[in-house]
C-alpha cells in the first residue's frame, strides 16, 4: 500500500516542481511596466524643474540689477544650467526610446533592461538637480 501511494504521489510531485514561471510576454510586459513607472515618476517632476528654473532665472535677473555679486550669479546660473540639462536628458531619453515590439524576446529583454538603467540615471540626475536648485533658491532668495 505504501509503495502504491509513493508511486501515485511521485508524478504529482514532479508536476508540481515543473510549474512554469511567467511567460515571455509577461516578462517583457513586466519590464516595460518598470521602465514606464520610472519614466512616469520622473515626468511628474518636470513641472518642478520648469518652475525652479524660472524662479532661479528671475532671482538671477533681480540680483544682477541690485547687487552684481558674481559668485551668487554664477551659482544661480550653474543651477539653471543643471536644471536645463536634467530637462534635456529626459527629452533625449524619450526621443530615443522605442517600444521593442519587433525584437525577439531575448533582444527585447536586453533592450528594456538597458532602458531601465538609462531612465533610472535620468531620474537620479533630475532628483539631484532639483535638490541642489531648491537649496540655492532658499539660500539666495530675499528674506520676507
Amino acid at each position: 500500500m505504501k509503495k502504491l501511494i509513493i508511486l501515485l504521489a511521485l508524478p504529482l510531485a514532479i508536476l508540481a516542481g515543473c510549474t512554469p514561471g511567467p511567460s515571455e510576454a509577461e516578462q517583457k510586459a513586466d519590464l516595460e511596466n518598470q521602465v514606464m513607472a520610472v519614466h512616469d515618476s520622473a515626468m511628474a517632476e518636470m513641472g518642478t524643474i520648469i518652475k525652479l528654473r524660472r524662479n532661479l532665472q528671475a532671482l538671477s535677473d533681480t540680483l544682477t540689477t541690485q547687487q552684481p555679486d558674481s559668485a551668487t550669479i554664477q551659482a544661480l546660473q550653474q543651477n539653471i544650467a543643471g536644471l536645463e540639462a536634467a530637462d534635456e536628458s529626459m527629452m533625449n531619453w524619450m526621443r530615443n526610446y522605442k517600444v521593442p515590439d519587433t525584437l525577439q524576446h531575448k533582444q527585447a529583454i536586453n533592450y528594456l533592461q538597458q532602458e531601465l538603467q538609462k531612465i533610472k540615471r535620468v531620474r537620479t540626475i533630475m532628483d539631484s538637480t532639483i535638490q541642489a536648485a531648491h537649496q540655492v533658491s532658499e539660500q539666495y532668495e530675499p528674506k520676507k
